[in-house]
C-alpha cells in the first residue's frame, strides 16, 4: 500500500508540474548530455545490427527501438530502459534514452552525467523503478520541433517489473537543431490509453494510434502474470489537424470520426492475438503496420497493409522472429526504421533473455522487406471514379 500511495502521489505531482509547463512551453531548455555515439559504415540491417557492439556512449543496451525522419535528413532514435555502463565499470538502468544519427553517425543523448546518468526525458520526474517515462511515437509539430510522446508509467508491486502500469500521457518537444528539450507538457487525450503509441502523417491529418502497454502483471500465461488480456491486442486512432499535436483529437468510429474516445473501435483485427503492439508507416500511399504478434511469445511478425490509416489491415507479409539463443531468450516489439532506400522497409525487432538479465542479447536486430509498390490515394482514385 506505502508504494502504491507514493507511486499515485508522484504522479499526481509531474501531472501538475507538466500542466504547468504548458502554459510557458519555451521555458528554459537544457541541452541533453552527449556521452558519445558510433559510425557504422553504411545504414542497413547488418549494420544497424552492430548498433550497440561497442556500447556507445557507455550504451550496453536497450529495447523499444523507435526511430523517426526529421526535416534535415537526420533520424531520432528512442529506447526504453537502457542499460550505461558506469566508469568504474558496473551498469546502471536509465529509463529512456535518445539517439540522434546523422548520416551513418549515431550520438547517444541522455541527462546527467557519465558517472549519474539520467533519462534523456522527464528526468526531473522520474524515480527509478517507481515512477519513469517510455517514450513512444514521435512526430513533426507545426512549430518545427519534434515532439516525442511517453507513456508515464508506475510499479504497483513489490519488485520491478511485476506490476507495471501506465497511468497518463506526456509530450516532451524537442529543438531539431539543438536536441534540446524545451516542452513537457501534457496533450489533450492525456489518458492511460496511449494515443500516441505509433504516430504518422499524410498531407492534412497526423494520425495516434494508441495500445495500451499494460504487460507485466495482470492476466495469466504460462504460469506468469503477463499483458492485460482486455486491452492489449486493441488498436485504436484518433486523428489531429497535421503537426497540431496539443489539438483536441476526434476517433474513429468504425464509420466516421467522434470526439467521444468512448466510440473508439479498433482498426486491425486482432482475433485471436493476445498483444499486438503494432507501429504504422505510410509509403507511398500504403499504410503498413508491423507486429511482433503476442510479444514476448511466439515467433511472428506480420506485415499488414491497408489503403487508409483506419484499416482494414491484410496481412501481406509474415517474418519469422529469431531469438539469440534457443531457450533463455525471447523476441518482442517490432517497429519500422526509415531508409532511404525506396524498394525496401527496414524493421528493428527487440531481444531479451528471459531473466531480464542484461547482456548483449538486450540489443534489437534489424532486417527488410520489399516496399509495396505505390499506389494512388483512395481521395485521388474517388476523383477519377474507381473508389473501392
Amino acid at each position: 500500500m506505502t508504494r502504491l500511495v507514493l507511486a499515485l502521489g508522484l504522479a499526481l505531482l509531474s501531472a501538475a508540474l507538466l500542466v504547468q509547463r504548458v502554459a510557458t512551453p519555451t521555458a528554459t531548455a537544457a541541452a541533453p548530455f552527449v556521452p558519445g555515439g558510433v559510425c557504422l559504415s553504411r545504414v542497413s540491417p547488418d549494420q544497424l545490427d552492430q548498433l550497440f557492439v561497442t556500447e556507445p556512449g557507455g550504451v550496453v543496451g536497450a529495447d523499444y527501438q523507435r526511430a523517426t525522419s526529421l526535416p534535415d535528413g537526420s533520424v531520432l532514435w528512442t529506447f526504453q530502459d537502457a542499460e550505461v555502463r558506469l566508469p568504474g565499470g558496473g551498469t546502471t538502468l536509465v529509463h529512456n534514452i535518445g539517439m540522434i544519427q546523422r548520416g551513418s553517425c549515431f550520438t547517444v543523448l541522455m541527462s546527467g552525467s557519465a558517472a549519474d546518468p539520467q533519462p534523456w526525458l522527464f528526468g526531473a520526474y522520474t524515480d527509478r523503478f517507481s515512477h519513469w517515462f517510455w517514450p513512444l511515437g514521435a512526430e513533426m509539430g507545426a512549430d518545427g520541433r519534434v515532439y516525442v510522446f511517453v507513456a508515464e508509467m508506475v510499479e504497483l508491486g513489490p519488485t520491478y517489473p511485476s506490476r507495471v502500469e501506465p497511468i497518463a500521457t506526456a509530450v516532451a518537444g524537442v529543438d531539431v537543431d539543438t536536441l534540446a528539450v524545451e516542452v513537457e507538457a501534457r496533450p489533450a487525450n492525456a489518458s492511460a490509453a496511449l494515443y500516441g503509441w505509433s504516430i504518422e502523417s499524410d498531407a492534412r491529418w497526423t494520425y495516434l494510434y494508441a495500445q495500451c502497454h499494460r504487460q507485466f502483471g495482470f492476466d495469466p500465461y504460462i504460469f506468469v502474470l503477463a499483458h492485460d488480456r482486455q486491452c492489449s491486442n486493441r488498436v485504436t486512432l484518433a486523428r489531429v489537424p497535421r503537426g497540431q499535436l496539443f489539438a483536441a483529437p476526434t476517433y474513429w468510429t468504425g464509420g466516421g470520426w467522434s470526439g467521444d474516445p468512448a466510440t473508439a473501435v479498433p482498426v486491425i483485427d486482432t482475433a485471436n492475438r493476445m498483444a499486438n503492439a503494432s507501429q504504422i508507416v505510410e509509403s507511398g500511399n500504403n499504410w503498413m503496420s508491423i507486429t511482433k504478434v503476442d510479444d514476448w511469445w511466439g515467433d511472428r511478425i506480420l506485415v499488414e497493409r491497408a489503403d487508409r490509416p483506419t484499416g482494414p489491415f491484410r496481412v501481406v507479409a509474415e517474418i519469422t522472429a529469431v531469438p539469440k539463443c534457443p531457450v533463455d531468450c525471447n523476441t518482442y516489439f517490432a517497429s519500422w526504421v526509415p531508409t532511404t532506400d525506396a524498394g525496401q522497409l527496414f524493421y528493428g525487432l527487440s531481444h531479451n533473455r528471459w531473466d531480464g538479465v542484461a547482456t548483449a542479447v538486450y540489443r534489437p536486430t534489424f532486417g527488410a522487406i520489399g516496399a509495396p509498390a505505390p499506389t494512388m490515394a483512395p481521395a485521388d482514385r474517388c476523383s477519377l471514379g474507381h473508389c473501392g
